[in-house]
């Protein structure tokens, strides 16, 4: 009994990882050496997640480079959702912890230009 519990639970756990690593389908916003800003340019029309790893106390910024309009759904850290203040065509969090930051964002079209810059 014990063996057939054992070959279920080794048949069963290759599964559980490839579910894992297919659960955060979002993408990774990396900056350049020296830099506080990274970007996308693409189409977020249907939505797209970004997520960023920031440390506390930052001011992340989501600005609008491109010619579309976009918008913010939402910004989570490890404790949650952030509350943000839009400015024209620029929207600021504040981060609270260190950890992975996720971010939904819209555009209206079928190419827009996003900035994400951390201070």
């Amino acid at each position: 009994m014990k063996n057939l519990l054992l070959m279920a639970a080794l048949a069963v756990s290759p599964l559980m990882v490839t579910s894992v690593q297919a659960a955060d389908s979002s993408t990774k916003i990396t900056f350049a050496d020296n830099s506080y800003c990274g970007s996308f340019t693409g189409n977020i029309k249907n939505g797209k997640v970004f997520r960023l790893w920031l440390m506390p106390d930052q001011n992340l910024v989501i600005h609008n480079v491109g010619d579309d309009r976009i918008n913010v759904a939402y910004v989570t850290g490890p404790n949650g959702r952030l509350d943000g203040d839009r400015y024209e065509d620029s929207t600021s969090y504040f981060t609270e912890r260190k950890g992975n930051h996720h971010m939904k964002v819209y555009g209206n079209s079928s190419y827009s230009s996003v900035e994400f810059c951390a201070y």
